[in-house]
């Protein structure tokens, strides 16, 4: 079984329009944006959660997060093509206590990865989950 840190969970939406849907969290369901920042390509490439850039803005309901995105310029079919992925919920994000442990535990389970593979305790290991969406590993 995975060590995990703690029991938040951050899910992760992919937006067509993504000031559209902060406002519909923000403003309408009144949740508090805790952090907004870009994700460039390299680093969403080499985790293997997207092979472009994109934004995230982050908001808090209690422990959980729901992370926003919206994928760099129009190269949105890129993403959808090569992950075979749409708008909608695009990952879930787990923190365990030791990334390079769990993805022994995981790895004798047969289960396969995508992207990096870390190399220390503190790192993030995506594989892709069993309905197609991916399952982000942060190691803290």
């Amino acid at each position: 079984m995975v060590n995990l840190k703690n029991k938040d969970i951050d899910i992760a939406i992919a937006c067509s329009d993504i000031s559209k849907t902060r406002d519909f969290f923000e403003n309408i369901i009144g949740l508090e944006v805790v952090g907004e920042f870009k994700v460039d390509k390299q680093v969403a490439s080499t985790l293997g959660l997207a092979p472009i850039g994109f934004t995230q803005v982050r908001l808090a309901i209690g422990n959980t997060k729901i992370k926003l995105l919206e994928f760099d310029g129009n190269n949105v079919g890129l993403v959808n093509h090569d992950l075979k992925l749409s708008q909608g919920v695009r990952w879930l994000t787990l923190y365990v206590v030791d990334v390079c442990e769990t993805y022994k535990k995981l790895k004798a389970k047969g289960y396969g990865f995508i992207g990096e593979i870390p190399t220390q305790s503190k790192g993030a290991l995506v594989l892709k989950g069993p309905e197609g969406f991916l399952i982000e590993f942060i190691g803290s």
